[in-house]
């Protein structure tokens, strides 16, 4: 090993555990019933009868993540993973087909429908393709787009008649009528009321086809009697009471869904993998009973690290969310599980900023903010006593990508990209010591840009990098990201720069001098002059490697440090020219934090750390 290998060090693995990624109810024709649970990379088999449990790691090697799972009325199981189409016979404990059908970066199986002949149809994101399964010939035949321009076909289900309807979103929500006999295709849902949101159809136990539309920030399970239900056969739609709609196959929400449910004298309550548990409650509802799940797995991918005020490195993994800390200088890991983060599920906490002894962490899903008293131990229960707890929420910034930490010391902002359908997102501005919650939309900042990194530059002003990207399924509006200052006696942009061909700035810095350091997402760096409003330095990193969420944290020396996905590298604090530190040993996927003389960035599901001491030496 060189020396400069033995500069890294690989802490382990912070998160050893998966997510439940939907499960289902698989009954024989002799009445025996498997409970199969998705995760990432493999689906794990349950006996509720005997409480055996076998994984089955997907064929060819796939680790893609899974997003629904379907049981069909053959007993079968099927999903998909990445481009691969999977039929599993849970009772041979055998996969039955693995076919790669999406094109490159599509993911099929996004949802699942059965024709009274038996056939399964399944749809694909991004390009919502409509994709058929013939069990009998073990046959998949590819249909085309059920929308030109929508990219989620969420929700998916047949009648009897031998027409397919697909519940799709964001940006123009529809519900789409599909007969594969002969091609022909309708959109059930009026012009004028394609607005953002989600169609949602579902097939029930009597074989019938329900659906609705409606506004895009209501939930069906609050607001039922403000959904058009209808009742859809032949391609068409009949509007039908909400009460008297029965209900879909699928129980539960999310990632926890289960399709169909136990006959005997016990019913699926919840599955969770990342708990390693599955609830069972009895017929009558008086009997709770855990299974418990045994997997193996590489543990969940970390999302950015941040160096606390206490000087220990923090993080959350992501699918599922588990907190953990590492505790300097006694070099141990220690994990939170995922109760610690009030919503977290199979979120992520995106971006940190400390004020004082408070740890302020962003979260995806949902754009709450949660601060964590570093004084205090982490405690999961709800009320006055929770710690981290909820301080703001913004669906504007549904997907949170920055923070910072004003020296005011009162003041946090935290920014990113908005929910499913919309286009821009927010930057909120949240004060500590008054609990005041300021919301900036993005006609306040960039229009219909979304703010994904933040520095502090001379005499308190806040300056935004911004991308024109919308992860939530819109189309863009806009093709240049921008650069614009915030002034801070009043929260408002005074200036805005568009000072490189870039889609995303991923992140920027300000230097002693005043100049803004930059990374766009195409690996270019760049350093731009305000007052000038002018590059005046560029380089092209990409021999580096990409850019990977939190790609630079400063240190208490006064230099700032960066990660691209082959590379550490460092910023003068006057030149701010980058240097390349060293090449890491796997690949870097998230970032930053410098804590205890060292540089800590994560490779995959490991907390991965560089020692910086022969680097202080030379200065």
């Amino acid at each position: 090993m060189t020396a400069m290998q033995q500069r890294f060090i690989d802490h382990g693995v912070p998160a050893p555990a998966v997510e439940s990624r939907t499960a289902a109810v698989c009954r024989s024709r002799g009445g025996d019933e498997r409970v199969v649970i998705l995760a990432r990379g493999f689906l794990l088999i349950v006996d509720p009868a005997t409480e055996r449990s076998v994984q089955v790691p997907f064929p060819n090697g796939n680790t893609e993540y899974p997003y629904i799972g379907f049981a069909g009325s053959d007993g079968m199981f099927y999903t998909g993973a990445g481009t691969q189409f999977l039929a599993f016979d849970p009772f041979s404990e055998a996969f039955l087909h693995a076919e790669d059908v999406g094109e490159a970066g599509e993911l099929v199986g996004f949802s699942f429908a059965e024709s009274a002949e038996g056939t399964v149809y399944f749809a694909a994101y991004p390009h919502c393709r409509l994709f058929a399964y013939v069990p009998s010939e073990r046959r998949v035949v590819a249909f085309g787009r059920l929308d030109e321009a929508e990219k989620y076909p969420s929700h998916l289900a047949a009648d009897a008649d031998g027409w397919v309807y697909a519940g799709i979103g964001t940006e123009r929500k529809g519900v789409v009528a599909y007969r594969p006999d002969d091609g022909r295709i309708a959109q059930l849902v009026p012009e004028d009321e394609r607005t953002r949101g989600m169609g949602v159809v579902h097939a029930s136990a009597d074989g019938a086809v329900y659906g609705h539309w409606a506004f895009a920030d209501l939930r069906e399970e609050e607001h039922p009697e403000r959904y058009r239900w209808m009742r859809f056969q032949g391609g068409r739609g009949v509007p039908v009471d909400w009460q008297d709609v029965p209900p879909s196959l699928y129980t539960g929400a999310a990632f926890f869904r289960l399709h169909r449910q136990l006959a005997g004298a016990w019913r699926v309550e919840k599955h969770d993998l990342a708990e390693r548990e599955l609830t069972l409650r009895s017929a009558d509802g008086e009997r709770l009973r855990t299974i418990p799940l045994r997997y193996d797995c590489g543990g969940a991918h970390l999302s950015p690290l941040t160096a606390g005020p206490d000087g220990h490195v923090y993080g959350t993994s992501n699918h599922p969310l588990h907190f953990f800390r590492y505790e300097l200088p006694a070099e141990r890991l220690r994990g939170f599980g995922g109760k610690a983060i009030e919503f977290g599920g199979g979120g992520n906490l995106s971006a940190y900023a400390s004020v004082g002894p408070v740890l302020a962490g962003a979260a995806y899903p949902g754009g709450h903010l949660h601060l964590f008293d570093t004084r205090l131990p982490v405690d999961a229960e709800r009320g006055d006593g929770r710690n981290p707890r909820i301080a703001a929420s913004h669906p504007e910034v549904h997907r949170p990508r920055c923070a910072l930490a004003h020296s005011d010391g009162m003041h946090v902002l935290y920014g990113g990209y908005p929910g499913y359908g919309a286009v821009g997102g927010g930057l909120c501005v949240y004060n500590l010591a008054t609990g005041e919650d300021r919301l900036l939309t993005h006609e306040n900042v960039v229009p219909f840009q979304s703010t994904i990194c933040l520095t502090e530059g001379e005499r308190g002003a806040v300056y935004g990098g911004t991308s024109v990207e919308t992860p939530g399924g819109a189309e863009p509006k806009e093709t240049r990201a921008k650069l614009y200052r915030l002034r801070r006696d009043d929260w408002t942009v005074d200036r805005v720069w568009s000072p490189i061909e870039a889609r995303e700035i991923v992140w920027i810095y300000a230097d002693r001098s005043g100049r803004i350091h930059g990374m766009t997402g195409a690996s270019r760096y760049f350093v731009f002059d305000p007052d000038a409003e002018a590059i005046v330095a560029e380089a092209d990193l990409s021999s580096w490697g990409t850019p990977v969420r939190v790609g630079l944290a400063a240190g208490p020396d006064g230099r700032a440090y960066g990660a691209l996905s082959r590379a550490l590298f460092r910023l003068d604090p006057d030149s701010g020219a980058p240097e390349k530190l060293a090449e890491p040993p796997v690949v870097v996927t998230a970032g930053l934090a410098v804590a205890g003389e060292r540089l800590f960035f994560a490779g995959g599901s490991h907390l991965w750390s560089f020692a910086l001491e022969e680097e202080r030496h030379e200065v």
